[in-house]
């Protein structure tokens, strides 16, 4: 997994609101991440500042 391309996405989608669905974020992600690299990006989308949420209607 490379973390990096998946946060310069994320980063990306939410600088202008600060979050990113979980639909966004699964579609950046490759479907055999293993646990640690999960929770490895899920750090560091928070040390970003970057929230995540689970709808688009959502606000």
């Amino acid at each position: 997994m490379d973390l990096q391309k998946i946060m310069a996405k994320a980063r990306d989608v939410a600088k202008s609101t600060g979050t990113i669905t979980t639909e966004q974020l699964n579609g950046m992600c490759p479907n055999n991440m293993e646990p640690e690299d999960i929770a490895a990006l899920f750090t560091a989308l928070r040390a970003e500042g970057i929230r995540l949420k689970d709808d688009e209607a959502e606000e």
